[in-house]
């Protein structure tokens, strides 16, 4: 005669819910390194479209600067100090003062401002100069070397690092 074991209905629940439950993959070596090999090309990717949004932000950036007539620097300064002297708009003239000193030697017109230079064409007799009615300063908007032209051909003479002040 066969006996017959019953189970208890909780002892057959948990055996059937673990007979339909998904089989999990064994996590193996192999299956590790596609995981680790999927993220790191991810994390590559990301760089990659990072550094290519980036310089064309700038570009934009520019092009909107430009059309709006605007300097890299965002404005214009009415003084722009040196390592030898200042420069400073004072009513309709730029005057040139050096270091230290309260005094003015120089004035100059400005004839020209562009978005990365503003020119000063001199205005005060020089008589020992013999291109002095062709003297031009080129004072760098943002910042950087401050250039004097002067003659026909013109010539070029690098002045002083210059800066804004904006204070």
């Amino acid at each position: 005669m066969a006996q017959l074991h019953l189970t208890s209905p909780r002892g057959l629940a948990s055996k059937t819910s673990a007979a339909k439950a998904p089989a999990r993959p064994a996590a193996t070596r192999a299956g590790w390194l596609a995981m680790a090999a999927g993220v790191i090309t991810t994390v590559f990717a990301a760089i990659g479209a990072v550094n290519s949004v980036i310089p064309a932000a700038s570009n934009v950036g520019a092009a909107v600067l430009e059309g709006l007539n605007l300097p890299a620097c965002l404005s214009y300064a009415d003084r722009y100090d040196g390592t030898q002297s200042s420069f400073r708009k004072e009513g309709q003239l730029w005057r040139e003062y050096p270091r230290g000193s309260e005094t003015f030697s120089y004035e100059f017109r400005e004839i020209r401002r562009t978005r990365q230079e503003i020119m000063l064409w001199n205005v005060t007799p020089r008589p020992n100069v013999p291109d002095a009615a062709s003297l031009v300063v080129h004072l760098p908007v943002c910042g950087g070397m401050a250039v004097l032209t002067e003659g026909l051909p013109e010539r070029a003479t690098n002045l002083q690092q210059t800066w804004p002040d904006r204070g």
